[in-house]
């Protein structure tokens, strides 16, 4: 009986998502919310996120429905019926990665029982399907395509052709690879040359974890400078660690690279990673909470001031801060 009431509201739920996604357009609100949820998502904060993404998943948003069903997946430890309806969602949209999510479910009851309704795809269908839509857009140059072809096949050829397409998330993806001593470099050095090669390329595509990498990569060879700078350009980017290294550098907490010491700058700073990520509460700050009166500490209260409009100002000109998980993660 339990299964049966499964299978049912996991079909009453689908109806649902398929009928008011027909002819989706987010009003305000629901754009507010989604953008809200995807934030938190980033930022790795998931009850925070999931009242917001389901706003947005139930007008219809596919980004919403994917990263919704992967709060409930991660959450249950298994692909749930509401989960498995929002990924079908997404999927129908044209999501490559619900369809990836879908072909790794194989516990459903009627597919055990050869029962399926003629409708229900079966997870090899949705293999299949993520498989030939990925070609097709590889064929097209979607880089992202091939990514994910390589996901899909193993194939280590695609994330390379992704890569050498310009994909800047392959791009510091095959240079982690590389890093980590996949691939078979006859002559000596050349590994070296292709791991700082594709986290360069990755981090002049404007990508910020590829920034993140290149400037931990030219810490690491000794290059100050260059560390310094990409370390800035991937705060600039949202990107959270990079960000925390920043400010601690600008406050001279400790001097790393070399960066004028400027408190205004690092309060502000430390203050935007304060909002992004508050932790637990009062008691559980994250990780800009407890830094943040180490900081002040050090400051004047007309610093501090200046410090606080300096991450509004901050806030105005760029992007969100991010954690950059992984689109299709564990």
């Amino acid at each position: 009986m339990h299964k049966m009431f499964v299978g049912f509201a996991k079909t009453i739920f689908t109806l649902f998502i398929v009928c008011n996604s027909a002819w989706a357009q987010l009003t305000p609100a629901q754009e507010e919310a989604r953008i809200k949820g995807i934030f938190s998502y980033n930022m790795m904060r998931g009850f925070t996120a999931k009242p917001f993404l389901e706003i947005a998943a139930k007008a219809g948003d596919g980004d919403a429905q994917y990263y919704l069903a992967e709060l409930i997946r991660i959450r249950k430890k298994y692909i749930t019926a509401e989960a498995q309806a929002l990924y079908e969602a997404a999927a129908e949209k044209g999501d490559i990665y619900s369809m990836m999510r879908l072909s790794d479910k194989n516990d459903d009851l009627c597919h055990i029982m050869e029962n399926c309704p003629p409708d229900i795809k079966t997870p090899q269908e949705w293999l299949e399907s993520a498989r030939s839509l990925a070609k097709e857009r590889a064929a097209q140059g979607d880089g992202e395509a091939m990514q994910q072809l390589f996901m899909i096949t193993g194939h280590f050829d695609w994330l390379v052709k992704a890569a050498e397409s310009g994909f800047p998330d392959a791009q510091e993806w095959l240079g982690s690879l590389y890093k980590e001593g996949v691939g078979t470099f006859l002559i000596p050095g050349n590994r070296k040359k292709e791991i700082e090669k594709w986290y360069r390329a990755s981090a002049e595509s404007g990508y910020a974890p590829g920034m993140s990498s290149y400037a931990d990569l030219l810490q690491k060879f000794g290059d100050l400078k260059g560390a310094g700078y990409w370390t800035e350009k991937a705060a600039e980017a949202g990107h959270f660690g990079s960000m925390s290294s920043y400010a601690a550098w600008t406050a001279h907490m400790p001097d790393e690279v070399g960066y004028p010491l400027n408190l205004v700058k690092a309060y502000g700073l430390t203050l935007l990673m304060a909002e992004a990520d508050p932790g637990r509460g009062p008691s559980s700050p994250g990780y800009g909470g407890q830094v943040l009166p180490e900081v002040a500490a050090k400051m004047t209260p007309e610093q501090i001031e200046a410090g606080k409009a300096y991450a509004k100002e901050w806030a105005k000109t760029h992007p969100p801060l991010s954690r950059f998980p992984p689109k299709y993660g564990y």
